[in-house]
């Protein structure tokens, strides 16, 4: 009988922590906006009419100039949904945080962002796309607008 309420003491405790856990996920809702980007783009990229600066010397590479913003409208769990924008362009994105709540991964329309929650309101990521028309990457930070 003592076993039995000590496995259920136990089992209770355990419980309890998960459930703790739980509300401890990283709130990311709100709007995000990057910083300190590194971007490259071979081909014509959807977002150029926003806004891009070629490579010198080469006909195919751009720098990606344009004005992102990012908006987590919503968040249960560790999953969230949103969308990211630049001047001409929205492309609808769904995330989720890993088990640990430090990393996450993202997928816009056409490409995957992963990353690492520095702190509060500051996002590490990279990004990466391959259409049959174009290749981008960027890495950089996202700072959450208050």
């Amino acid at each position: 009988m003592k076993t039995g309420c000590a496995i259920g003491a136990a089992l209770t405790l355990i419980m309890g922590c998960n459930g703790a856990l739980a509300e401890d996920v990283p709130d990311l809702k709100g709007t995000w906006i990057p910083a300190n980007g590194a971007h490259l783009i071979d081909g014509p990229s959807k977002h150029q009419a926003s806004g891009t600066t070629p490579v010198p010397g080469d006909a195919t590479l751009h720098r990606d100039a344009s004005k992102f913003v990012f908006r987590f409208e919503g968040q249960e769990g560790r999953t969230f949904w949103g969308h990211h924008a630049s001047a001409k362009v929205t492309e609808k994105l769904i995330g989720v945080l890993s088990v640990d709540e430090k990393h996450f991964v993202m997928a816009d329309e056409d490409g995957t962002f992963s990353g690492t929650i520095v702190d509060a309101d500051t996002l590490d990521y990279c990004y990466t796309h391959v259409t049959p028309t174009d290749r981008a990457v960027a890495c950089g930070q996202l700072l959450r607008q208050k």
